[in-house]
């Protein structure tokens, strides 16, 4: 799973519980006090040589929006079987027990009337933050069930892109007095204070001492590039069917699938396929859905974003500074590179679009033809370039402007007995050795770098 990370200059997704991070749950304590779980044998020397000084930022972070289930039981099974494997240290339980006990002992001595002090503050911060819901405190661009947050603290200098994977490695805290207010931030207004502060047990903390990049020169697979044409004919059968019988239909879907970025030039996006598929039947209102549904066993990551008239109005696409909380809001479009954007528009009636409604359409537009998003912050915006594939399912012509559309042609036969195929299909990817073949074959060809010399170039040229 991945995560948000929210900073004033800084935002960026981090992985959280992945397949690389240890994570030691473990009390962290403010500096002034570090003296008091000191051992006797053990001494802060402040004026060593070897002590540096360094600047710390902090973000918050967020699961991966749209990371499929498939996807994510990968990530927890290859993480798991990493922390098996790896060779243990030994304690010894009587030295152990000792330990936490004399840590207990030093903790006590904190004078009574302090703890009382910090219990009311909790308590006073808790009943605050009440007052706003958990949806908002996380601040999840899309809706995550088992969504997940946490502020990491960085300590080392490190560039982060907007909405970057990464892979973080720390110690993780849960100490309820961390939801204290320092005096430092007293010049914070409440609502400010609450967002920023939120109760451990809800956001924990995590001080990084190691951060990965994610980078997109993966392993070529020996297995899967040997038998490359045998994939893509089980690919394009399976697309096929599920697009009626529409065989040329199911190569476009193939290419946008594989499609990705590899450079961006003034207004031009070299390598994005948006694509849209209209005209299929009517009498298959779940059409949309079941395609989504196949798509999604695919792809590692992936939304179905439903265009109607209410939600073209309504939802809040675009990220947005809130000034009140002194944080940025986060919107649908944020999303990590190469999620699978599908927009429905089965369900798209006429109306009256609003001022919010425009803006939003404005939004999905320069994310489909500049493949770029719009941060506003309301005195200015600015403008962050993204890599998100975008399909657009519609009965007719899209409302918006997409440089290719598909109009399925259909065949009868296929039109005729059309959710006898939904099944098949199913049964058909019950076959877990197909279906890892079909993403280790989309995720392997769309990273791999192709080199044209010239003379090919040419040749297709004249051909052509």
């Amino acid at each position: 799973m991945a995560v948000q990370v929210w900073d004033v200059k800084r935002t960026a997704y981090l992985m959280y519980e992945t397949a690389y991070i240890i994570l030691f749950l473990i009390r962290i304590f403010k500096n002034e006090k570090l003296f008091n779980i000191l051992f006797p044998h053990e001494m802060i020397l402040l004026e060593s040589e070897k002590n540096q000084s360094s600047e710390r930022y902090t973000c918050i972070v967020i699961s991966t929006p749209g990371l499929n289930n498939w996807a994510k039981e990968t990530y927890e099974q290859l993480h798991y079987s990493n922390i098996e494997s790896m060779n243990k240290r030994n304690l010894d339980e009587d030295n152990f027990e000792t330990t936490n006990l004399e840590l207990t002992k030093r903790k006590e001595k904190l004078s009574s009337s302090n703890s009382s002090e910090k219990i009311d503050v909790i308590r006073s911060n808790t009943s605050k933050q009440s007052a706003f819901s958990m949806e908002y405190i996380l601040n999840f661009p899309i809706p995550m069930d088992d969504g997940k947050a946490c502020i990491v603290k960085i300590y080392e200098d490190i560039s982060l892109k907007l909405n970057q994977i990464i892979e973080v490695i720390g110690f993780i805290s849960l100490d309820p007095l961390l939801n204290i207010i320092d005096d430092s931030d007293e010049i914070m207004t409440e609502a400010e204070i609450i967002v920023h502060h939120p109760p451990a047990s809800l956001v924990p903390r995590l001080h990084a001492i190691k951060i990965i990049h994610s980078t997109k020169d993966i392993k070529i697979v020996p297995q899967v590039m040997s038998k490359v044409e045998l994939i893509r004919n089980d690919l394009h059968l399976i697309l096929s069917q599920l697009l009626f019988g529409d065989h040329l239909a199911a190569d476009y879907l193939i290419c946008h699938l594989l499609s990705s970025i590899y450079m961006k030039r003034d207004c031009f996006c070299l390598g994005t396929y948006p694509l849209n598929i209209t005209h299929f039947p009517t009498k298959y209102k779940k059409f949309s859905k079941d395609l989504y549904k196949f798509l999604s066993l695919f792809t590692e990551k992936s939304y179905l974003l439903e265009i109607t008239l209410e939600n073209l109005n309504n939802l809040t696409l675009l990220p947005k500074k809130d000034y009140e909380c002194n944080r940025l809001t986060s919107g649908i479009l944020q999303l990590s590179d190469n999620t699978h954007l599908v927009i429905d528009e089965t369900e798209l009636t006429t109306g009256q679009i609003t001022q919010a409604g425009r803006e939003n359409y404005n939004a999905i537009c320069d994310l489909v033809n500049f493949q770029k998003v719009i941060y506003d912050f309301k005195f200015y915006k600015i403008e962050y370039d993204t890599d998100i594939p975008i399909l657009i399912l519609s009965e007719a012509k899209s409302f918006i402007p997409c440089q290719t559309q598909i109009v399925l042609k259909i065949d009868s036969e296929s039109e005729s007995i059309y959710p006898q195929i939904i099944e098949i299909t199913e049964q058909c990817l019950k076959d877990e050795n197909r279906l890892t073949n079909i993403r280790q074959y989309l995720k392997v060809i769309r990273d791999t770098k192709f080199e044209f010399n010239d003379e090919d170039v040419t040749k297709v040229l004249d051909i052509t």
